[in-house]
Order: C-alpha cells, then sequence, then structure tokens
C-alpha cells in the first residue's frame, strides 16, 4: 500500500509569507484570493519541499504521513509520520527527521506519491502513460491480464538481449572473416611442411655422410683388406701365448663397424641429395622464420586453437540465430496475447472515459490502438485518440488537454485512498461556468483517492472543496485563512461579483454551500 498525507504545512519568511501554518484536509483543497496576494507563491513553496522547485523561503516544514516507500528508501526513513524540511542559509538543505537528504534523493522518494498538473501539457498523455492507464483499466477487469503484460515485458526484454547479441556476433564474424582465412592459410602451410624437432640436425648430418661417402667406401675397403690378413694376427698371439688379447677383441670390433657402415653406405646410395637439400631449405627457412623447428611447431599449436575460437563464433553466431528466432516468435505471441486483451476492454474504456469527459464538457473521444510493424524491432503499441470533428490531441486547446488529464486520472480505478497528492496550478482557468464546473465535480471524485491542492478563481471548486482557504494580503505580508461555512459564502460570493458583494451573489453561493455544515 502506498500513501503520502499532508497533515501540516509551514512556511516562513518567504516572498508572500513571513510566518504562516495551515492544516489542510486529507482530501480536496482550495486556495482563492485576489491577484497577487501568494497563491502561486504557496505552490511554489509546496512543490519546493518535494524537490520540484526551487526553495523560496528561508524554511519549509511539513508533517506528513508516508506508507509503502520502494525498498530502495527502506533503510533512509522509517514509515508512518515524517518531519520534511527545508532550511535555505548559504545553500538549501533537506531534512527527513532531522536527518540531512540529498535533494535527488528527495525527489526520487516522492515522486511516485506526487502527480503535479499545471496548465502546460504533462506526461499524463504520453504514449507511455495512456498504456499505462489502460492497462490498469484491464486489469481491473481481467485477473489474466497482468500476467500477459507481464508475459509480453518478459519476452521483448529477451528479444532484444538475443537481438544484441546477434548483432554483435554478426559485427564480431565480419571483422574475423579476413583473420579467419589468413590463420588457415598458417596452418595449411606449417602442416603441409609438417616439420619435426631434431629434423634438420639429423638431415645435416646425412647431408654431411653423403658428402664423404667415397671416402667412406675407399676407407672401408683398405680396411677389409688389413682384416683379410687377421689369421697371421691371430696365429702370432697364440705362438707368444696371448691367445686372449684384447687385440683379438679390437679385430673383430673393427670388423662389425666396417660391415655397418658398409649397411650405411648402401641406404645412403638409395638417398636424394637434391631432395635432402631442398628439404633443409625449406626447415630453414622456417628455422629464421620463427627461431626453431620447436618454435614453429608451438606457433602452429597456437594457430589451430585460434581457428578453433573463430570456429567456435560461427557456432555461436549459428545459435544466436535461432535464439533470435525463438525469442521473436515468442514475442510475437506474447504481443498477439495482449493486443487482443488490450482490444478486449477498449470499448468499455472509451465508454467509461467518455461519461466523465461529458462531465467535464468535453466532445467525446475514440481511441484505437495501433500496433506498427517494426523490421528493426519488431513492432510497437500505440494509442490513437481522435475527437470530432477528425481532431487529433495535439490539436486541443489548453483548457481541453488539463480536463483530459483529469478524466484519464480518474478512470485508473485507484482503490486506495490519499494514494498520492494532486498539486493544480489553475487547472480551471480560461474555461466556462460550466466547464470549470465540470472540473470541480470530478476533482471531488479524485479527491476520495488523492488529497488535492487546488487554486481556483472560480466559484465552483471552494463550492465542493473539502476545506476552502483563503489567501489574503494583510499589513505587511499575507495570510492562510482556513475559511468557515460563513467565510466561504462570502469568498464565493466575492469570486461572483467582485469587490462589491450583491444579494443575489450571496444567495447563490449559499445553495452552493447548503450542505456544509
Amino acid at each position: 500500500m502506498q500513501k503520502l498525507l499532508l497533515h501540516k504545512i509551514s512556511i516562513f519568511n518567504s516572498p508572500a509569507f513571513k510566518e504562516v501554518s495551515f492544516e489542510p484536509s486529507a482530501y480536496f483543497n482550495v486556495f482563492s484570493g485576489a491577484s497577487g496576494a501568494g497563491k502561486s507563491v504557496l505552490m511554489e513553496s509546496i512543490l519546493a519541499l518535494f524537490g520540484l522547485r526551487e526553495c523560496n523561503a528561508s524554511k519549509l516544514e511539513a508533517y506528513l504521513e508516508l506508507e509503502g516507500v520502494s525498498e530502495e528508501f527502506s533503510d533512509l526513513i522509517d514509515e508512518g509520520e515524517v518531519v520534511l524540511s527545508i532550511i535555505k542559509k548559504e545553500k538549501v538543505s533537506y531534512f527527513l527527521n532531522a536527518q540531512k537528504i540529498p535533494k535527488k534523493k528527495i525527489q526520487e522518494l516522492f515522486a511516485p506519491f506526487l502527480k503535479h498538473l499545471a496548465t502546460k501539457r504533462g506526461e499524463e498523455l504520453s504514449q507511455e502513460n495512456l498504456l499505462f492507464i489502460l492497462d490498469g483499466y484491464c486489469e481491473f477487469r481481467s485477473s489474466i491480464h497482468q500476467q500477459k503484460l507481464n508475459n509480453y515485458h518478459q519476452s521483448f526484454i529477451q528479444y532484444q538481449k538475443s537481438k544484441k547479441k546477434l548483432e554483435a556476433l554478426e559485427r564480431e564474424s565480419l571483422q574475423i572473416y579476413e583473420l579467419k582465412e589468413f590463420v588457415r592459410f598458417e596452418i595449411d602451410k606449417l602442416e603441409a611442411l609438417s616439420p619435426k624437432e631434431g629434423e634438420y640436425e639429423e638431415l645435416l648430418a646425412l647431408k654431411k655422410a653423403i658428402s664423404k661417402k667415397e671416402k667412406i667406401a675407399q676407407s672401408i675397403q683398405e680396411v677389409s683388406e688389413i682384416l683379410n690378413h687377421s689369421h697371421k694376427i691371430s696365429n702370432f698371439l697364440e705362438l707368444v701365448g696371448e691367445s686372449n688379447s684384447p687385440i683379438l677383441e679390437s679385430l673383430n670390433e673393427l670388423e662389425l663397424i666396417c660391415e655397418r657402415e658398409k649397411e650405411y653406405l648402401a641406404e645412403l646410395q638409395e638417398s636424394n641429395i637434391d631432395t635432402i637439400l631442398n628439404r633443409l631449405e625449406e626447415l630453414s627457412s622456417l628455422k629464421h622464420r620463427y627461431g626453431g623447428i620447436k618454435e614453429a611447431l608451438e606457433y602452429l599449436e597456437n594457430k589451430r586453437q585460434e581457428l578453433q575460437k573463430y570456429e567456435n563464433i560461427e557456432q555461436d553466431l549459428k545459435e544466436a540465430k535461432n535464439s533470435f528466432k525463438e525469442a521473436k516468435a515468442l514475442l510475437s505471441q506474447h504481443t498477439q496475447m495482449l493486443l487482443s486483451s488490450r482490444k478486449e476492454h477498449l470499448e468499455d474504456f472509451n465508454k467509461d472515459l467518455n461519461e466523465i469527459l461529458i462531465t467535464l464538457k468535453m466532445p467525446q473521444v475514440k481511441i484505437e490502438i495501433l500496433y506498427e510493424i517494426l523490421e528493426e524491432s519488431l513492432g510497437d503499441f500505440f494509442l490513437s485518440m481522435i475527437f470530432p470533428p477528425n481532431t487529433a490531441l495535439k490539436n486541443l486547446s489548453a483548457g481541453e488537454v488539463n480536463r483530459l488529464r483529469l478524466a484519464l486520472l480518474l478512470i485508473q480505478n485507484t482503490e486506495v485512498k490519499n494514494q498520492a497528492l494532486i498539486i493544480l496550478d489553475e487547472i480551471d482557468a480560461n474555461l466556462s461556468g460550466e466547464e470549470s464546473q465540470g472540473v470541480a465535480l470530478i476533482l471531488k471524485k479524485l479527491s476520495s483517492n488523492f488529497q488535492i491542492f487546488a487554486i481556483s478563481h472560480q466559484p465552483h471548486m471552494p463550492s465542493v472543496a473539502t476545506k476552502h482557504f483563503l489567501v489574503q494580503k494583510q499589513v505587511a505580508t499575507s495570510g492562510i485563512i482556513e475559511l468557515d461555512k460563513a467565510g466561504r459564502i462570502e469568498e464565493i460570493a466575492r469570486m461572483i461579483s467582485g469587490k462589491d458583494i450583491t444579494k443575489e451573489a450571496i444567495d447563490f453561493a449559499t445553495r452552493c454551500l447548503k450542505d456544509i455544515e
């Protein structure tokens, strides 16, 4: 439950008031008085309390009742009775229960509780607020409308997220296309070369061996001729008693070496020296570029990982496209459900709004729901308001706009008493007597749910107000006087006939207030 209710307001040293206090009703409060008495100064002071205007007094103070603040401010303020004050010295300071609070926090705290209807067009007629009012009306009549609205908002958020992700991946995919092709080229080149650690050194040794193959073959031949006479050495060693001499073992080992080298030379005979030289040249170029075979292989592995990352982006892009398609389909489904629910109650909404407009002496309005398909955001809702004869909202007069704003406030079916504070700056200015009377009746209805503060120069609002205050110039300052029934009759009569009050004006004012004790 949200509630804001002002119990007492005090103003000190403002342009109109030296020191004044008054206790407003919880319902409909009207302020009247001669031009220049200070009514606008008073409204500026009330607005300043909530950070909506600059402070125009040395001190402003209000005793108020506050309930249902958002969690953001729950540790800032204790709900219930609150003292809100502003002190203006070198600078303006705001206090809640003597605790200093920044002006921005004051504005944020009270924003949900305030409605200020000035004579200028306000945000009440924005598309966002009109849809909010229509949805509130639908929710009041359908228990499932809010769920449809929530589903629409959630699916729209998911749609926007999936769209944003898809667009980011598409941009990234375009940027990495050339990089991916270059990386793949690098990998293919290294994989085709297929270098191995130690290969370069082995090939150098092979090249060296091939280069001295003839000399090795000749040397093997010469050694073999010597080994052909090894039996003579063996006989000699037996004769001298050295049959187990290591010399014989060495000769056998030398013979094995010669056989091994003969086999190696046979293998070398099959080697293509041009192929070896070409391979050495390729590996030498690789070593020059990467610093070594090991480094080249590390570079190859890094490029494989980099390519895999790029390939993953393609997979992510594919998944993002599928997610976007699903989110778009779900949003389309929830959009149609919400559109259907809104249209279901639109006829009654038009009917009830027009009944209020009749009271306000306004022409009838026809509201239609438009759903515009937009390629970049799928679509959006719009409310079209047409007044006869085919008059658009933007072409209404200021007085008509203000009465329409009041009608929209009333149709919201606010059930909580004093949920918000409505501050009106001469909302019935430039209206005929009949139109002003309609505004007064609507405000009277609104006051069952809102605490209203209104300035009026016409007799109709004071006639139905819960409390009527006279803002009156005195000797050196102005005062705010709560009028009793006799005072209200006199003030209403003055508003009708001017300074020279007539008996007819008194009689009319008396009839207007016949039900007031």
